[in-house]
């Protein structure tokens, strides 16, 4: 058997367990039961390219979006069987389905990945589709920021690609004025896709933007890691009765008022600190595995480089890679332990000498490299960054950087 026919072979099994998930899923719900049967069977017959759709942390994207549907019945303005199908891929028939079932008025095509969404938000994003669908302005909805009448025009007109956190985050800072650099700076962050606290945010990018020549855009990922450091994410530290989470050090900190210099001397002496704490904390490594490149030197004589990418497993490791390239990872210790982030240190060692060059977050749960940063913070290039390519690709990994 090929590859290829052994590949068909597993994502048929795939799709069989999802549909079975799916039916236990709905099991308290005779009606949403009977409503994905009747889906799955008009899917079949005239868009079975849905069921090509990739399965990603053991999620069908298309069986899952069909189920969705099936539970949301309340927003149909067609009937099933006046739907005539799609001949696109299998998101494609996914855009087709959920707007001719409740698309009352014409809905992004990015929107429809709410119906295949499985991050604890998703049922309210696909609220907000159904409400749109049906004439809703979409500022007007239930959202986690505040939305003007320009940032919705700029959402809605949205790449299709984009995730629906992504391209809110993206209106809202184009809406505010950013530049592009700004733009760019912010989107590299994980607050591209984390939306809560918004009214502290929106003061953060008003202060950025108002002061966008006097801070370095290099500087703005390591002021957001600070300012959500010490406002918004609980820290685990080692006592003698064992690991204890704490609250945020600083929840009521406030960026109005303050200088750029001053939010530059604070965001400094936290980094300073950061030498003194996280040292005990530990997790286990993740499934990726380390590589190692050898690259002989053009001169004999000369030893080779051999690159080493290693995942970074204690606070005391991320301690020493802030400190090599000047940046602030070792804030990540309590992400790292808490699972919600991975660490991995890209060298090159020459004969005795070991250069740090590159660190990078790895989010397991979306499969996807989401950052990689060099020397106080410079985005990778040249080998580091075919490396870190060849790795992903190795590993399965999306780059999201």
């Amino acid at each position: 058997m090929s590859s290829a026919e052994r590949f068909v072979r597993q994502h048929k099994q795939q799709t069989d367990r999802a549909i079975s998930q799916a039916y236990l899923s709905l099991s308290m719900s005779s009606s949403a039961c009977w409503r994905f049967t009747e889906l799955l069977r008009c899917v079949r017959n005239r868009a079975a390219r849905l069921f090509a759709a990739p399965v990603i942390d053991d999620h069908h994207l298309g069986v899952e979006a069909l189920a969705n549907l099936s539970r949301f019945e309340h927003g149909y303005v067609r009937r099933l069987g006046e739907w005539l199908g799609s001949a696109e891929g299998w998101h494609g028939a996914v855009v087709s389905v959920a707007q001719h079932l409740a698309g009352k008025h014409p809905v992004p095509r990015f929107l429809a990945a709410s119906w295949y969404a499985t991050d604890p938000t998703s049922d309210r994003k696909r609220q907000w589709f159904v409400a749109h669908a049906a004439g809703a302005s979409f500022r007007s909805l239930d959202l986690p920021i505040r939305m003007t009448r320009n940032m919705e025009r700029i959402f809605l007109g949205s790449p299709d690609h984009m995730s629906i956190e992504y391209a809110i985050r993206r209106a809202e800072l184009l809406g505010l004025g950013a530049s592009d650099d700004l733009l760019q700076a912010v989107l590299a962050t994980p607050l591209a896709r984390d939306l809560s606290n918004g009214e502290f945010w929106r003061t953060v990018w008003l202060f950025l933007i108002a002061n966008a020549g006097a801070i370095d855009t290099a500087q703005v990922g390591p002021v957001i890691d600070f300012l959500q450091s010490i406002r918004h994410d609980r820290v685990t530290v080692e006592t003698p009765a064992g690991m204890v989470t704490q609250a945020p050090p600083q929840p009521s900190f406030s960026i109005k008022g303050r200088t750029v210099q001053s939010v530059l001397r604070l965001m400094n002496d936290w980094h300073r600190s950061l030498g003194m704490a996280h040292g005990g904390v530990a997790w286990p490594s993740s499934p990726l595995r380390p590589m190692f490149v050898e690259q002989p030197a053009a001169d004999p004589s000369e030893p080779s480089a051999v690159w080493q990418l290693t995942e970074l497993t204690n606070g005391a490791q991320l301690r020493v890679e802030g400190s090599s390239l000047r940046h602030c990872v070792a804030s990540y210790a309590d992400r790292c332990w808490r699972g919600t982030s991975r660490i991995w240190s890209l060298r090159v060692r020459r004969g005795e000498k070991v250069r740090h060059v590159l660190t990078i977050e790895v989010d397991l749960k979306r499969r996807a490299v989401v950052q990689a940063r060099g020397w106080r913070n410079r985005r990778p290039a040249g080998t580091p960054l075919r490396l870190l390519q060849d790795w992903a690709v190795r590993e399965r990994l999306r780059l999201a950087i």
